[in-house]
């Protein structure tokens, strides 16, 4: 039996009672676990009784908790959802004291370390090219630049490759230590205006830019030959909302120029993501997805250190499923990459806040971004509105004491 293993928010009592109780913990058990919430929850699905029994009992001879379904002791369900509550430091004593039990705990044993290893040494650096960017001191901005007559928001405003150049140096003047620059419009609905469209949309940007930035550019493309000429121009990143699955010739691209990527989530294409999407769970499908796709791209020769992950907010995600992603986006970090938020004035904060105009939806995705460091979990937040991105981390940091984290 192939257990799963996802780590939910600390401190989050919340989204933990909700998962007790739809696991089948009965309501004194959720009241005690949940005043436990400041450790690690480590959530293991596909549990049978008499594995999830000695989990217990092994969590509870060191001291730790964990929480099984009420039916468990009298062998129901057939599997069920464990989650143990443990201190960070007590959490690597589970392996040694699952190494001799029967139902695969011993390979569960391992994979509990792994998952706690993964998430406490994501890289807090990236050395791209020319640049390096660093997350140590908290999230960097990614600072949109479409330069597109269709997208969502700023559709149409710097389609001019002078005003699209001057965008691109005002973003890293306000504080953007990357801007990323797309000629697709990945919209819900939006069709492809063809790589020839998108090459010549974005190449004049690139041009303008040679030599002027002190950030490294991303390219925002799923096709190989505008990443080629992008990094060809000198973009350091390529940002492939297909996951580098829609052009097989990504990978060449990313390795012959050295390229860090970023591995989206999405349903479908743009074109069909929002066809009623449905997740059996949410966060846990996406990190199923994200794992298995982060391991084919590291066979393909790709370095684990040049790989940025990006749950997808808002691609072939119903507004409940958004918001699962933010109040667990924490959970994303035990897959051991850095990881991408991408909220920008996107439809889900206009429904929470009924504002139809994109541009006027920064307060609403201001609070998403406070969310977010809260958990400490996003390592790059890509935004339209970077000036007032970085002030709100900027006093998040100082309030909260968060100015050094080196």
């Amino acid at each position: 039996m192939k257990y799963t293993l996802r780590l939910l928010p600390s401190g989050d009592t919340t989204t933990l009672r909700k998962h007790l109780k739809a696991s089948g913990v009965d309501a004194e058990g959720i009241n005690i676990i949940s005043q436990k919430a400041q450790k690690w929850i480590i959530q293991i699905e596909n549990v049978s009784p008499p594995a999830a029994n000695i989990i217990k009992q092994q969590m509870l001879s060191l001291g730790q908790e964990a929480a099984v379904h009420r039916d468990v002791i009298s062998g129901k369900p057939e599997t069920s959802t464990v989650y143990i509550i443990s201190d960070k430091r007590k959490i690597f004593s589970l392996e040694h004291k699952l190494k001799s039990q029967p139902f695969n705990l011993k390979k569960l044993g391992k994979e509990i370390t792994n998952l706690a290893h993964s998430y406490l040494n994501v890289p807090r650096r990236i050395e791209l090219r020319d640049h390096i960017i660093d997350f140590a001191s908290g999230p960097i901005i990614a600072g949109i630049l479409n330069v597109t007559p269709d997208s969502f928001s700023d559709g149409g405003l710097y389609v001019d490759p002078d005003l699209a150049c001057e965008r691109a140096l005002q973003m890293a003047e306000e504080g953007a230590s990357i801007i990323d620059i797309g000629g697709e419009s990945s919209r819900p609905g939006a069709k492809s205006p063809g790589v020839e469209e998108e090459i010549k949309r974005i190449e004049p940007v690139l041009k303008k830019l040679s030599g002027r930035l002190n950030v490294p550019i991303s390219i925002d493309t799923r096709n190989s030959r505008v990443a080629r000429l992008a990094t060809d121009y000198g973009a350091e990143i390529i940002n492939d909302i297909s996951g580098l699955s829609h052009d097989p010739a990504m990978f060449e691209v990313a390795l012959e120029k050295s390229a860090a990527v970023i591995i989206m989530h999405m349903l479908g294409t743009p074109e069909t993501m929002q066809n009623s999407p449905y997740y059996n769970d949410t966060v846990t499908d996406i990190i199923r997805w994200l794992g298995k796709r982060t391991d084919e791209i590291i066979e393909h020769g790709i370095a684990k250190d040049k790989i940025i992950i990006d749950p997808g907010i808002g691609f072939g995600k119903r507004l409940e499923d958004n918001l699962d992603i933010l109040r667990e986006l924490s959970s994303f970090k035990g897959l051991g990459f850095p990881v991408l938020l991408g909220y920008s004035r996107k439809s889900f904060v206009g429904l929470l806040t009924k504002q139809k105009i994109a541009d006027k939806r920064i307060y609403g995705g201001l609070a998403v971004l406070s969310k977010s460091l809260q958990q400490g979990a996003a390592d790059i937040i890509r935004v339209h509105d970077v000036k007032e991105t970085r002030d709100f981390i900027d006093v998040w940091n100082a309030v909260t004491g968060e100015v050094d984290k080196t």
